[in-house]
């Protein structure tokens, strides 16, 4: 099975609220990349991408695609290094790994290190992959007029400066549509400048047909699945119209089981509607 990816420099914060202003993801959750190129492809006619993944970190210092490419720590790893001795709170910071990692490798725990072995060669160490962080959180002060005295009304939004690429998977589509979205902006506050990108590198990679289990890149509302390891969320998104959910999701990496399918959620009473089938893996 074949993907599209773009790998994607920041040139700006980016403001991917979990719950208002004051905080921000320091990922880009794939129902974001979905609701931004949707938008761009009805304005564009563009061919909107089938499934897309969220924005993950990218190793800026190696060369090799697959080692390089970031893709989620499947929660079936977790547990296995949970199992083996590694404490919890180690456990928790491994949340990305190469692409590599993912094709060929397999947990390896060494007193308290959560390690990728890759059989070509190799241990990764999963516990704050990429190696020197991924980026710092800012904050920018923006001003609105205020309804009552007409003044500068001064209010704070919380963003994320990546300090590494990001790629972005995909399935179908077209992919000139992350390079207009660059030029836009992803997420939040995008009319002060946050959010922009530049498109780096565009490419393919190719990934295992077929499994017994998959994992999720991206959040997705899965259903009809015999089982689901990973970390579940309830989230809500505001729309023009109104408000979508709350709703229970499971998140970057959960790994599901069975003859699952993939939900997406709309209002019935107004415009309003959620992409949460995202591409998905099997694990080899």
């Amino acid at each position: 099975m074949r993907f599209g990816y773009v790998v994607l420099r920041f040139t700006s914060p980016f403001h991917v609220g979990r719950w208002s202003l004051f905080d921000s993801f320091d990922y880009i959750p794939s129902d974001v990349v979905y609701s931004a190129l949707y938008s761009l492809s009805v304005a564009t006619g563009l061919k909107m991408p089938e499934r897309v993944s969220s924005a993950y970190p990218v190793d800026p210092v190696e060369q090799a695609v697959e080692r390089k490419l970031g893709v989620p720590v499947p929660a079936t790893w977790k547990i296995e290094a949970f199992k083996g001795g590694v404490s919890g709170k180690y456990v928790k910071r491994a949340r990305f790994m190469p692409l590599a990692c993912l094709k060929e490798g397999r947990v390896k725990v060494v007193n308290n290190d959560f390690l990728c072995e890759l059989p070509s060669g190799g241990e990764i160490p999963l516990n704050g992959w990429p190696p020197g962080g991924i980026g710092t959180r800012v904050v920018v002060q923006r001003n609105r007029l205020s309804r009552h005295t007409l003044n500068a009304d001064p209010y704070r939004v919380a963003a994320f400066m990546p300090r590494v690429p990001y790629v972005v998977y995909f399935q179908g589509g077209d992919a000139r549509l992350f390079e207009l979205l660059g030029a836009l902006g992803v997420g939040g506050e995008r009319t002060v400048g946050l959010g922009k990108f530049e498109v780096m590198e565009r490419g393919e990679v190719e990934l295992p047909d077929g499994g017994s289990k998959a994992m999720l890149i991206g959040v997705g509302r899965p259903v009809n699945f015999r089982n689901a390891v990973g970390e579940w969320a309830v989230r809500s998104w505001r729309c023009t119209n109104g408000v979508l959910g709350p709703l229970s999701v499971l998140l970057d990496g959960g790994v599901v089981e069975g003859d699952f399918e993939f939900e997406d959620v709309e209002r019935t009473d107004a415009p309003c509607s959620k992409r949460l089938s995202p591409l998905w893996v099997w694990l080899s």
